[in-house]
């Protein structure tokens, strides 16, 4: 019976943890968090972006861009790459590296 009634309150109370869980859309204000809604940003992705300095108007340009992976957003702006440049090196499959290395030497993709 005494395991039967521990089950029971265990299941109470991961039931009650879940129903209570967190959402990155929570501690953002409501305007911002449909911003990021309308450009297709989930909100784990957004909590990510947005930590990192990101707009929903930045990030827009970045998906519009084809670049939608908030790491790949954030490395690449980083590097100091505009999102139609990033997209470009990204199309031509070059790593992160390599687009550095060739940009210094004043190389471009086209």
């Amino acid at each position: 019976m005494k395991k039967v009634v521990t089950a029971a309150v265990l299941t109470g109370i991961l039931t009650l943890t879940g129903c209570a869980s967190y959402s990155p859309w929570d501690v953002m204000p409501y305007q911002e968090a449909n911003a990021w809604k309308g450009i297709g940003v989930q909100a784990y992705d957004a909590s990510t972006l947005r930590s990192n300095g990101f707009t929903p108007t930045d990030t827009k340009e970045w998906i519009q861009a084809g670049i939608k992976s908030p790491q790949t957003i954030v490395e690449w702006n980083k590097a100091g790459f505009s999102p139609r440049t990033a997209s470009k090196w990204i199309a031509k499959n070059f790593t992160l590296e390599n687009a550095i290395s060739f940009k210094k030497q004043g190389l471009t993709v086209e």
